[in-house]
């Protein structure tokens, strides 16, 4: 399972790459735009709120997965911690496995509305960029988000009990 979780956060990471360009595109974009207001008569982009909001969508969904294989998330376990080490690890799985089907789900749900943007050509209303193309990457992201997830859960299933059950979150109890 490792060597597959391994491939995963490969894959991960090559999206995110889509996160990371998507990002600075948009400063570039929104910097050229503050510009191009304030200097001269144009008044900047058009279209450029759609434009934000469909380079939002990249960063967002094509981070996600790859800050799930970083466990870039942070997590402070302030009620969790309370509990015994078996019903503390009971509840986290269940979280984890939690998350994974609601994650699938999100993902068919954006997968069934693919086709029909297709067809209905929904596009940005200047411009005319299709919303459908962002939605596969969405629909990307959520996939390998949630798989990630998913063998984050069963990887902390199968751990031993002796080792620290909480995977990647910060201890706030002993700092003082």
């Amino acid at each position: 399972m490792e060597k597959f979780l391994g491939i995963i956060d490969k894959i991960n990471f090559k999206i995110c790459l889509v996160a990371m360009w998507a990002c600075f595109f948009l400063m570039c974009m929104t910097t050229l735009h503050a510009i191009l207001r304030k200097f001269t008569m144009f008044g900047g982009f058009t279209d450029n709120v759609d434009i934000t909001n469909l380079t939002m969508i990249l960063i967002v969904f094509c981070g996600l997965a790859f800050m799930e294989s970083e466990r870039g998330h942070v997590r402070v376990n302030v009620f969790v911690d309370k509990f015994p080490a078996g019903s503390r690890r009971a509840v986290q799985a269940v979280m984890y496995f939690l998350t994974a089907v609601i994650l699938f789900v999100m993902f068919f749900a954006v997968v069934k509305n693919i086709a029909p943007m297709m067809h209905s050509g929904a596009a940005t209303t200047t411009l005319r960029i299709p919303n459908w193309p962002f939605s596969i990457i969405l629909a990307i992201g959520v996939f390998f988000y949630a798989l990630t997830t998913l063998l984050h859960a069963i990887g902390f299933c199968l751990k031993p009990l002796e080792e620290k059950t909480g995977i990647g979150e910060i201890d706030v109890t002993n700092q003082m």
